[in-house]
């Protein structure tokens, strides 16, 4: 793509269109698997198929505390026709009854015990009487089956119990070690480098001079590369000198899965990084996106790899990683991207827009008896990330939509969780 350096963007392609014309480019898929123990794969991908290498529960055990007790000896039993049995032995769990109930004897067990040879069924506790040390008094009738879980009633050996593509949860981590696994092969977590550029910026942590800026850049945008389950690798901050850029990015790109780099995108005689990126291989797609803030974002393949060039100032970064960082990484993660989580909301005041740009507006939602409304920050500059902070919701008007009117109701996305 020609550079627009200095000569400024001739148009702008529309954020869904921008996406799909740098998927198709990329041909992104799920990255290679990897094996990793089961405590250590939650929230990661599964890259196979599971089948249950035993039975759960292995062997027949009871589900209650109570009476282990043959089903034809307490035929007919109640608390008007109590039928006396002998007491054998007791099972505790995690204990191997080595005894058998025969005929008219029955064994105190507790919840979860392997039922005793000879048993069939569990009488519960609150209908049994203990008579001395040797017999009990057992007060309902059962049947074989009764309060027992027989083996492989939870999962039986060979089942399939999780299918390639979950993304693991907690309960998940749990079936794999009751059927016999230890460790589990999953979809590679992608490595995200993550560059900022620009001669005013310093390090956090440093006294900013006259005409400096403390880079918040790097801290966002790592974070959120670790919220979508990815690992950041931090490049650092370069200054705009091109054999400097290429430098720091061909490291990254030697790293790393995807390679973000904030600043120095737009159209200035200093924004040298689209320059740096046509050299190296494919080169930029879409430069330029319809969206507010965030319209200098630009999207290209170098080195036979996703390059991401987002804007310099924070807020414009932070949403232009939401459109298309989050998706870029869902596919290399093997997962589907995660669905946002809105509320309605009704506008307090009319919210302008321009026809042909996505507009993203930072809101406050409240609750009230007639539900929530959506109150615009008045301060709202892509450069303004206390914004980001401020606000909780995150209105988008379509590119075909002349704004929001006054008490209009519409989809809001949740920054934050909202309070009761």
């Amino acid at each position: 793509m020609e550079s627009v350096r200095g000569k400024g963007f001739s148009e702008y392609k529309r954020v869904d269109e921008a996406l799909r014309l740098f998927l198709e480019e990329l041909k992104a898929k799920a990255l290679e698997a990897e094996k990793v123990q089961i405590p250590h794969a939650l929230n990661r991908v599964l890259a196979e198929d599971v089948f249950a290498e035993v039975d759960v529960p292995h062997f027949d055990r009871s589900a209650v505390d109570g009476y282990a007790v043959r089903s034809e000896d307490v035929f007919g039993a109640s608390s008007t026709n109590p039928v006396v049995l002998n007491l054998v032995g007791s099972v505790e769990i995690g204990e191997v009854p080595t005894f058998l109930v025969g005929r008219s004897e029955t064994a105190k067990i507790a919840t979860g015990a392997p039922l005793p040879r000879g048993a069939d069924s569990v009488v519960m506790l609150e209908y049994t009487e203990e008579i001395g040390k040797e017999r009990a008094e057992i007060l309902r009738a059962s049947t074989p089956g009764d309060n027992v879980s027989k083996v492989g009633e939870d999962v039986r050996k060979g089942d399939l119990v999780l299918r390639k593509g979950t993304t693991l949860r907690p309960h998940d981590l749990g079936i794999l070690a009751a059927v016999g696994r230890t460790t589990v092969r999953v979809v590679r977590k992608p490595r995200v480098a993550v560059l900022s550029t620009g001669n005013e910026l310093i390090d956090p942590g440093s006294n900013p001079e006259s005409g400096k800026i403390i880079d918040a850049n790097r801290p966002a945008i790592t974070a959120a590369v670790e919220v979508e389950g990815a690992i950041p690798l931090d490049l650092g901050i370069a200054e705009d000198k091109v054999e400097e850029i290429e430098r720091r990015i061909r490291s990254g790109l030697a790293q790393a899965d995807l390679l973000i780099v904030t600043g120095g995108t737009s159209v200035g005689t200093r924004d040298l990084v689209p320059d740096v990126i046509n050299r190296l291989g494919r080169g930029i797609i879409v430069h330029g996106v319809s969206m507010r803030p965030g319209r200098p974002t630009a999207l290209g393949l170098a080195l036979g790899k996703p390059v991401l060039l987002l804007p310099g100032f924070p807020v414009a970064a932070l949403l232009a990683f939401n459109v298309f960082a989050k998706p870029i990484i869902s596919i290399m993660s093997g997962s589907k991207p995660k669905k946002e989580e809105t509320v309605r909301a009704r506008v307090l005041r009319r919210i302008p827009s321009g026809v042909g740009m996505r507009h993203y507006v930072r809101v406050t939602l409240k609750k009230t008896e007639s539900g929530y409304v959506a109150e615009p920050l008045r301060v709202t500059g892509s450069g303004v990330i206390s914004s980001m902070v401020k606000a909780n919701g995150l209105l988008v008007i379509p590119e075909d939509r002349e704004g929001i009117e006054e008490g209009e109701e519409t989809e809001v996305i949740l920054l934050r969780p909202l309070e009761d």
